[in-house]
């Protein structure tokens, strides 16, 4: 019977600390966790936004080209008469 109280006050004293003090550190390991899945979501929202200006990119590509092929033929045509 002795060493069932042993055995308690061992547990009661050593074990439950133990496990208490990993609780604590698994906690702020989750809300560290939390906080950078905000960030990485507040950055992915930024990603979004910009993908939207390259969008808005491909009618001046396609204005770029159209130039380049007009300047294209007006250089031709000055090579011609020079």
């Amino acid at each position: 019977m002795v060493l069932w109280w042993i055995g308690n006050a061992l547990f009661f004293f050593l074990g439950i600390p133990v496990v208490v003090i990993l609780l604590i550190g698994l906690s702020r390991s989750a809300v560290d966790v939390g906080r950078r899945v905000d960030t990485v979501h507040d950055q992915a929202g930024g990603i979004v936004i910009a993908c939207d200006d390259v969008k808005a990119l491909i009618p001046t590509r396609d204005a770029v080209k159209r130039v380049g092929a007009g300047l294209t033929r007006y250089v031709q045509a000055v090579a011609r008469i020079l």
